[in-house]
């Protein structure tokens, strides 16, 4: 299935990958440069990279076996993410820069002080675990099943090749091979896009040939999983995910400033609104392209989650099926460098620091950060693989419910905690176990005969059958805004001289900066943007090159042009992206003889 063209765009992916953690490794000076970028990023690779640790290879799978199945409801679901962020560019991202961290548990810390800085951070540390092992899992299992590598090799590979980047490079290598990854992502996404319109036999066609219950945007209350009220909570929760300070201030911290945190919304943004239809177009023409995808694929248990690959294997020339594999890697391993540099930082800075070493010298914690992503990496690709190994191994269930239970509510207080900070400091921890509450009263009360007994005739049969099988509707409906309300009412409870002085201090300190914009000169200094600038172009411009030698690979005249468009794409970034670094130095130079 895979040629051996395909087999070497693969191999140089990693290869390429791992070696960016030598190239970014004289970029760390100390732990502010390992886990925060130096707080010099510009906003065009911190947005890349926020945009790319966004996504997962669920698009290419899950969420194109939304798409086959049930059309163009595909392509409102990605709502969630452009509302987010646009709520993200208008108010969120720039005071969370202002608040000058180094990890988003600082953030926790200053709001609402000690004791929920560790249990949150231990919570994150936990659940992120189990959560990379489980997408490194999810990645072996398509890979093995569709292209008969083992899943095995597949993990170790994986963690092993995202280990030597983060621990050599840290943040800086994080978000230089998120920026890369982007570029691809945005070229293979358009070029098999176009490529499956041609092979249907055009646009009209396309559309003429496929079901028209696919072109239904909207979908009414129960007809399907994804009706309308789904989407509108998703729509919330997203705003809510984007926007809290474990998720949104990770973003953000390493921007150079206000205007950079804010600009680099724009490019998920843009991203979302723009790429999903191309990603759109090959899952639904799976129902003309392969048409017998449920027997073909009957060893999965939902065939359409395979759509987008059956096509690309279907219509893809020798060498594109090797970027679309390795983008497949990218997908999952851009989201585990992320969590491995961001739990680096956590076990670092808000364990090991403030509980063991107070007095640490920076090179120490430097030192720290570099085991404890080794340690983190080692974790996630040991739980992978007894997930891998054991099948019977409830991991998986146990990040689902970890994510139902506590991530919830926990996200809500994160969230409504950056807006609302007249509140005790108990009232983070109280929300989780208050959002607990209702998600176990939710998932494991409702459902008994009891209380079906109670409510059918107040809500009707229909109804709480859809209060059963639609939980993550009914998770934003009711556990969502109870939880805020939950939080905000814990304002009943603040009186300043009944709190302890540190904590009134810090939260004194957490409003002082989310009001102060972050002045880069004064405050950090050394503008390296034309050395950013110079080498992501010289990194778009290697990688355009190798796969420009992949026009010499046998193909009809239509894979040819497919494979230097793609590599077009990246030399043209690569060349912008070295002008522009030179105009930076020449513009740099004027001003200094002025």
């Amino acid at each position: 299935m895979l040629s051996i063209y395909d087999y070497i765009m693969i191999l140089f992916y990693f290869v390429f990958t791992a070696s960016l953690g030598f190239v970014f490794k004289k970029f760390i000076k100390g732990s502010n440069d390992y886990f925060a970028g130096g707080k010099k990023m510009n906003w065009w690779m911190l947005g890349a990279s926020s945009f790319i640790a966004n996504f997962s290879a669920w698009t290419f799978t899950g969420a194109a076996g939304i798409a086959y199945q049930y059309g163009a409801i595909f392509l409102l679901i990605y709502l969630a993410d452009i509302v987010g962020f646009v709520f993200g560019y208008l108010w969120f991202a720039p005071r969370f820069r202002r608040l000058r961290l180094i990890t988003a548990m600082d953030a926790v810390r200053m709001r609402f002080g000690r004791v929920n800085e560790q249990l949150y951070t231990w919570l994150q540390v936990v659940t992120s675990y189990i959560g990379g092992a489980v997408w490194l899992v999810g990645l072996s299992i398509i890979i093995s099943a569709v292209f008969h590598i083992p899943q095995v090799p597949v993990i170790v590979i994986c963690a092993v090749t995202i280990m030597t980047m983060a621990l050599l490079g840290g943040s800086w290598a994080v978000a230089a091979s998120d920026f890369i990854q982007t570029l691809l992502l945005m070229a293979y996404s358009v070029i098999i896009a176009v490529l499956t319109v041609k092979y249907v036999g055009g646009v009209g066609s396309f559309i003429e040939k496929i079901p028209d219950s696919h072109m239904q945007f909207i979908r009414p209350i129960g007809s399907v999983k994804y009706d309308w009220l789904y989407l509108l909570t998703a729509v919330i929760w997203g705003v809510y995910q984007k926007n809290s300070i474990d998720f949104g201030a990770a973003k953000y911290i390493a921007a150079k400033d206000d205007n950079h945190a804010r600009k680099s919304a724009l490019v998920p943004l843009i991203g979302y609104l723009i790429l999903p239809v191309f990603w759109f177009i090959p899952a639904v023409a799976a129902n003309i392209i392969v048409p017998d995808l449920a027997e073909k694929y009957a060893s999965f248990n939902v065939p359409g989650e395979v759509s987008y690959i059956a096509v690309c294997i279907a219509i893809l020339p020798k060498g594109m099926l090797g970027l679309l594999v390795a983008g497949l890697f990218a997908a999952t391993m851009t989201s585990m460098d992320t969590a491995l540099n961001k739990n680096a930082g956590f076990l670092t800075k808000n364990v090991y620091q403030p509980v063991f070493r107070k007095n640490a010298s920076d090179h120490e914690l430097l030192r720290a950060g570099e085991v404890f992503t080794v340690i983190s990496g080692f974790m996630i690709m040991g739980i992978a693989i007894l997930l891998a190994t054991h099948g019977k191994i409830s991991l998986f269930d146990t990040y689902l419910y970890l994510g139902a239970y506590i991530q919830v509510p926990l996200t809500v207080a994160m969230f409504m905690g950056i807006m609302v900070r007249r509140t005790p400091a108990w009232s983070a921890w109280a929300t989780i176990l208050f959002g607990v509450g209702v998600s176990m009263f939710l998932f494991e009360v409702v459902p008994l005969e009891f209380m079906k007994t109670q409510l059918v005739p107040l809500v009707g049969e229909k109804s709480y059958s859809y209060m059963i099988t639609n939980k993550f509707t009914l998770t934003n409906l009711i556990t969502v805004p109870l939880s805020s309300l939950f939080f905000f009412a814990t304002r009943l409870f603040y009186r300043e001289h009944r709190h302890n002085h540190e904590y009134m201090e810090s939260l004194k300190e957490f409003t002082c900066r989310i009001k102060t914009p972050v002045d880069f000169e004064s405050e950090v200094g050394g503008d390296n943007t034309a050395q950013q600038a110079r080498i992501i172009g010289v990194l778009a411009l290697v990688y355009g090159g190798f796969i420009c030698l992949a026009v010499l690979i046998p193909n009809p005249g239509y894979g040819k042009l497919s494979i230097a468009s793609c590599a077009l794409v990246m030399l043209c970034v690569g060349t912008g992206f070295i002008v522009y670094s030179k105009k930076v130095v020449a513009s740099s130079s004027n001003l200094q003889l002025e």
